[in-house]
């Protein structure tokens, strides 16, 4: 056990070196349940070892994370607030204080402070103390008398306070953002967080009746490797159960370096990760239909070509366990199948799904391989929330800066 302090700053840089040792003790458990599964016939004595495997990794992750604790605490100052030296180094050494800094800013990022803050750097190529501690600039395209520049979220966690923030906004306020942001220049990896938190709007609060009818996954194509790219086509074969739907469902927010007790098997409910980097999904659904159980993965992305991370696949496995569980004492006879969802949006000609290494490991008891299908959103005029989404498959900004002679 790491020591306790009555001091802020060094409690709050133990509590994040407790964090990542809980993280990865939950890898390591359900790394030692994916080997158990995956060697059914192993003796006990076979599972005594695994288990004395485990203990030994055990200390060797405890004594990992003493040696490598600054860097652990880099790791996270940069997760929470960027890659800018000044906010690195106070994340490490004022963990505490410079939190409370940047929750304060967040805070008051409602939708007319982000309306100012893209005018303000839209007219004035200036940013003041709050934007400072929300967003981050950065120039794409430079030239002898020109830079592009770029406003982005400034940090991944950051990223996903405003996602939280614009969900929970009121429709004529989101309709209002729009009517200030479609006049801008275009250009901003901004536009994905915004795309992310309209999405999970949408699954939350269901689909109106009056936005027409509700768009269905289509199937994408494999290539049949190893791992499989899967590509949007013009296939017009549907995923059986609606993904979207007018009912709604009630967001959940989970975090997999704990037991998934918050996880049932409600179609009610729509499951969102608390880690603010989820390695190949954003949200999740389980749904029971004719003895099958469907867990619904989704990745939402405005890119055309999205990959993903191999560790996403032990969460998954993870999710599968958790719903037999379930299931064992409600419907043993039913069978648990995922399927990956790309939702995109409509009018882009192609997506791909790049599925990282690990796709056929692991899969013996608990397979986490599936079909995938592409969820293209609407973007005509008579949705109402399309301004905001137009918004987000457009860049949020652009500018062009004149470089001082004198540099």
């Amino acid at each position: 056990m790491f020591p306790t302090t009555d001091d802020q700053e060094i409690g709050a840089a133990l509590e994040v070196l407790q964090t990542e040792r809980k993280r990865k003790e939950a890898m390591k458990a359900e790394e030692n349940r994916d080997e158990m599964d995956n060697d059914a016939g192993a003796s006990a004595t076979d599972q005594d070892e695994i288990m004395n495997e485990a203990g030994q990794s055990q200390a060797s992750v405890d004594n990992a994370a003493m040696d490598n604790a600054l860097g652990i605490l880099v790791r996270n100052a940069i997760d929470e607030f960027g890659f800018a030296p000044r906010d690195v180094y106070n994340g490490v050494l004022h963990l505490d204080q410079t939190r409370k800094l940047h929750d304060t800013a967040v805070k008051k990022l409602d939708y007319s402070k982000l309306k100012s803050l893209v005018e303000t750097f839209s007219d004035k190529c200036q940013l003041d103390d709050f934007s400072n501690r929300v967003v981050a600039v950065y120039p794409t395209q430079t030239s002898l008398n020109h830079d592009i520049w770029t406003i982005s979220s400034k940090s991944n966690q950051i990223g996903k306070q405003v996602v939280e923030l614009i969900r929970l906004e009121e429709d004529k306020h989101v309709r209002e953002t729009y009517g200030l942001l479609h006049k801008i220049p275009e250009s901003s990896s901004m536009a994905g967080c915004i795309f992310e938190a309209i999405v999970h709007r949408m699954f939350s609060n269901g689909w109106r009746s009056a936005d027409g009818p509700i768009p269905q996954p289509i199937r994408m194509a494999s290539d049949d490797c190893n791992p499989p790219t899967f590509s949007s086509t013009s296939d017009t074969r549907r995923l059986p159960l609606a993904s979207l739907r007018i009912n709604t469902r009630t967001a959940v927010r989970i975090n997999f370096a704990e037991r998934l007790s918050d996880v049932t098997l409600d179609s009610n409910r729509y499951y969102i990760p608390t880690a603010t980097n989820n390695p190949l999904f954003d949200s999740f659904t389980i749904d029971l239909s004719w003895r099958t159980a469907i867990i619904s993965i989704f990745q939402i992305t405005t890119s055309g070509d999205h990959r993903g991370s191999a560790e996403g696949y032990r969460v998954i496995r993870k999710i599968i366990r958790r719903v037999r569980g379930l299931l064992d004492r409600k419907s043993p006879n039913t069978t648990v199948k995922v399927v990956y969802i790309l939702v995109c949006p409509e009018g882009e000609s192609k997506h791909r799904w790049r599925m990282p290494v690990g796709w056929g490991s692991q899969t013996v008891n608990c397979d986490h391989r599936g079909d995938a299908f592409c969820l293209r959103v609407p973007t005509s005029e008579r949705h109402e929330f399309v301004g905001f989404l137009a918004m987000a498959f457009k860049p949020l900004e652009s500018v062009k800066y004149k470089v001082p002679e004198e540099s």
